[in-house]
C-alpha cells in the first residue's frame, strides 16, 4: 500500500496490482468507516449526517503530527499511534478540567500550524 500510495508507476513495475491494492484499501476504509459509525451511533444513542464533523479536525491532527505527509509520502504507523494518543489525552485532560470544545478546537488548530511550520523538511535527493 506504500509502494502504490508513494508512486503508481514505480508500484506497478514492480510487479504490484495496484487497481487491487486501491480497490482493498478503499474497502477496508469504507469499512472501518462503517464500523466506528455503527459504534459512535450506538455510544450517542441515534444516528445523525453530521454526528462526526467534530471528529474531522483532530483526524487531520494526528496523521499530521503522526508524521505522515500530507501531500504524499512516507507514513509512520507508530508516530500516527502516538499522535492519537496524544490527542486523547489531551481531550480527556480539557475535558476534565471543564474547558469548552471550542476551546479545544483552537488548540488543535494551533498544534497543526506549529507542526506544519515548524517540523523540517526532508531534503529531495
Amino acid at each position: 500500500m506504500l509502494a502504490t500510495g508513494q508512486s503508481e508507476p514505480a508500484a506497478r513495475l514492480a510487479g504490484i496490482n495496484v487497481a487491487r491494492v486501491r480497490l482493498i484499501a478503499y474497502m477496508l476504509c469504507g469499512t472501518a468507516a462503517a464500523l466506528a459509525g455503527f459504534l459512535l451511533a450506538g455510544f450517542s444513542g441515534g444516528a445523525a449526517l453530521n454526528m462526526g464533523d467534530a471528529y474531522l479536525m483532530e483526524s487531520i491532527a494526528v496523521v499530521v503530527l503522526g508524521g505522515t505527509s500530507v501531500a504524499g509520502g512516507q507514513a509512520n504507523a507508530v508516530g500516527i499511534w502516538g499522535a492519537a494518543l496524544f490527542f486523547n489525552l489531551m481531550s480527556t485532560m480539557l475535558n476534565t478540567f471543564g474547558i469548552q470544545a471550542g476551546v479545544r478546537f483552537l488548540l488543535t488548530g494551533v498544534l497543526i500550524i506549529l507542526i506544519v511550520a515548524l517540523v523540517p523538511r526532508p531534503r529531495v535527493r
